[in-house]
């Protein structure tokens, strides 16, 4: 990448009729276009069967879509983007998710933990993180909010974030609004992933994995920052 870095809004955890959502993939960028973001990344619960027309509409619309897919499982939830490994979701265990999230991060995609504290069963099974604390050594980012900004399991979240990177992990602060259908924006966040060169998939995730991401509530302000520390660069 090169050129001057410019920060731009992604939404980067979005569900359709693909799993349990109500959006078509084209209504979903219709509605992330609607909103001023200029990306998304699709992450179905365990399928990217949705996402070759979510690109397709992304492309007519000028919204970057970012393949993915939620490994959602009895343990917890992981989103993986970039569509480039097909590890097989249903194999994930606490034991060997490290493993795995490796493999897919080898092959050119990245993973981050998906609501780490959001309440579990009978609500949202595997909605809370059960992994081992060894996933942090390979995951590329964290959901430091999910869903409305002032859910309070998200206090949980970006205390446990601020733990982890001043005990020297290498994790990107992201946003996930867990979006599964149209309704009053008020209350939502966005993560600001700051791009040099061309607004595309990849250089998307090549500024994830290198931390230049914040979160910031829907006006722009932002809550928390990838610390630069993290990564080996000056404030």
């Amino acid at each position: 990448m090169s050129g001057a870095m410019v920060y731009y809004p992604f939404e980067l955890h979005c569900h359709t009729i693909h799993s349990d959502g109500r959006f078509t993939p084209r209504e979903l960028v219709e509605a992330a276009a609607e909103r001023g973001l200029r990306g998304i990344a699709l992450t179905d619960h365990n399928t990217a069967s949705g996402v070759d027309e979510a690109v397709r509409a992304g492309e007519e619309s000028g919204v970057v879509v970012i393949p993915g897919i939620e490994w959602t499982t009895f343990y917890g939830h992981i989103t993986v983007l970039g569509g480039h490994s097909d590890i097989d979701w249903r194999t994930v265990t606490p034991d060997n998710a490290s493993d795995k999230i490796l493999r897919a991060t080898q092959s050119g995609d990245i993973a981050s933990l998906a609501h780490p504290y959001r309440v579990g069963y009978p609500v949202c099974t595997g909605g809370r993180s059960e992994f081992p604390a060894e996933i942090f050594d390979v995951l590329t980012g964290y959901e430091v909010c999910s869903g409305l900004l002032d859910d309070p399991t998200n206090s949980r979240s970006l205390k446990e974030y601020s733990e982890l990177v001043s005990s020297g992990k290498r994790l990107a602060a992201l946003y996930g609004r867990d979006w599964h259908a149209k309704g009053n924006d008020n209350g939502f966040g966005v993560t600001l992933i700051g791009i040099s060169g061309v607004l595309n998939a990849e250089n998307a995730l090549e500024a994830i994995r290198n931390g230049y991401t914040a979160v910031a509530d829907g006006s722009g302000h932002i809550i928390i920052k990838t610390p630069s520390e993290a990564y080996g660069r000056k404030q």
